[in-house]
């Protein structure tokens, strides 16, 4: 549940936030003065806090400097009026994570108030190194024993205290953002903000203006004046995820960053200065990139500082079945089901299986298998039909060019075959096969849909006959990355 803290002294602006944002995804505790907000802000430890500029009894500015000495990390949106604009701009280059005008558009607030609990979940939960007998659900824990994971651990201890540039390899669904949120808790920047942005999900006009910002009427549509991330992220870390799949341009525009640490915004003359750490990753391979003058080289070696290079799921024997116990425990406790073990059939499965989605294909399989479960050991017939179909599993052991997804192998099968899924149902004494069928269906649908909107969201929805928030809710519930999924293709 995300914890939304609203200060506001309207009334019909709380009510509206408890309206976009309903239980039990997200939890609006409301505060109409200063004082209530800090006491809120100090006992409820909101993750993310939205607040007006104009308040009755102190500015939302003083109330902003106020929040922010007592913890850089909690992302704050402002809230201000036209006449205002210039105050919210003064706060997001003091780190807030950004400002939204009144009257208040629904559409653009909640994608925003989506993102700003994503990023306060990268800075807040913890990415931590494994410890002898230490099991803990809370947070991402490292796990693997494997000797490539154990000299990833090394790596981490290593570059994570020194204020350098990391570049982190590995395939689709490794786990570099567990690896670089695990640089930054461990460094002397873990009390300031990590911001984190997907280089291949946004365009390049956007993805501009999103990491240098950009002056008002410098395009058409930049309406008013912006603060980019590596501005809004001075004294932290910055995670460029996907750095493989930016044009020569930005490639440009970042090398300069890394010099100098200053840059110029999107229709700007004015050099900014900033302090920021950079960890980059990618799944490409940036040499063969170079050597095809698809990557700057000097960029290339400007980053190439400190690499950590993540082994593949399939490469790491035993590590399957330790994460696959861990996602069991934590997924347990989230689903409030009953778990005790994996069968060893079960584990045998998983341990032959190709993995070309790698750690988050496996996520997606334990989770799968806990709700299908109806009793405490997760035994074969649990698992996705796909995953126990030999024949598959030969074509994806031979098949090493497929594509990774982030949907789970049992969401490929042919949506027709519902004669041989419902034959699995009975004979795995499910009392759920409603619930299941549900969930098969809109795994198979959803992607489909999105593909052939683009990743429209709002034609998707449309389309499929919900809201938007309805889609983003069930989007994260199956594991499905809009990005990912319209890449895939039919």
């Amino acid at each position: 549940m995300t914890r939304l803290l609203v200060v506001d002294d309207e009334p019909l602006i709380l009510e509206s936030f408890r309206y976009a944002f309903p239980a039990p995804e997200f939890e609006v505790i409301a505060a109409c003065s200063t004082a209530q907000a800090l006491e809120l802000f100090r006992t409820q430890a909101p993750d993310v806090v939205i607040s007006d500029i104009r308040l009755p009894d102190l500015s939302g500015m003083e109330l902003f400097q106020q929040f922010h000495s007592q913890d850089t990390r909690i992302p704050i949106i402002l809230m201000t009026g036209h006449g205002t604009a210039g105050t919210a701009i003064d706060a997001m280059r003091a780190g807030a994570f950004e400002y939204i005008l009144k009257p208040l558009d629904i559409d653009t607030l909640i994608p925003l108030v989506e993102s700003a609990a994503e990023t306060s979940r990268l800075m807040r939960i913890p990415a931590t190194l494994p410890a002898d007998q230490t099991i803990d659900t809370s947070g991402d824990l490292l796990i693997g024993k494997c000797p490539a994971m154990q000299e990833v651990y090394r790596a981490i201890g290593r570059v994570a205290p020194q204020n350098v540039t990391v570049l982190i390899l590995g395939e689709s669904g490794t786990g570099k953002e567990v690896i670089a949120r695990a640089i930054y808790q461990y460094s002397q920047r873990a009390a300031q903000p990590f911001l984190a942005i997907n280089c291949a999900a946004i365009p390049e006009n956007l993805l501009e203006s999103e990491l240098f910002g950009h002056e008002k009427g410098s395009f058409s549509g930049a309406d008013r004046k912006r603060i980019g991330k590596f501005e809004q992220c001075s004294g932290g870390t910055l995670f460029l995820d996907e750095i493989g799949d930016m044009t020569p341009l930005m490639q440009t525009k970042v090398l300069r960053i890394l010099q100098d640490q200053q840059f110029e915004r999107v229709g700007g003359n004015e050099s900014v200065r900033t302090d920021v750490r950079l960890i980059a990753a990618t799944n490409r391979d940036l040499e063969a990139m170079m050597a095809s003058s698809d990557f700057r080289g000097d960029l290339f070696y400007r980053l190439n500082v400190y690499t950590i290079k993540l082994p593949p799921l399939k490469d790491r024997g035993g590590d399957i079945q330790l994460l696959a116990e861990h996602f069991c425990r934590s997924f347990s406790i989230e689903l409030g089901k009953e778990f005790t073990a994996i069968a060893p059939e079960t584990s045998a499965i998983l341990t032959s299986y190709h993995w070309p989605g790698n750690v988050r294909e496996l996520q997606s399989v334990v989770k799968h298998a806990l709700l299908e479960a109806t009793g405490p050991v997760i035994v074969p017939a649990f698992l996705p039909i796909a995953l126990r179909n030999e024949e598959f599993q030969h074509t994806a052991k031979t098949n090493t060019s497929s594509k990774s997804s982030d949907i789970a192998s049992a969401d490929r099968q042919d949506v027709t075959n519902w004669h041989e899924f419902i034959n699995e149902q009975l004979s795995s004494g499910s009392e759920s096969i409603h619930e299941n069928a549900q969930q098969l269906m809109e795994r198979q649908i959803i992607p489909r849909i999105l593909r052939h909107t683009d990743g429209n969201q709002l034609q998707a929805s449309k389309l499929l006959g919900m809201s938007r928030a309805t889609l983003r809710i069930k989007c994260r519930q199956h594991g499905i990355t809009i990005d990912k999924v319209v890449d895939s293709g039919d």
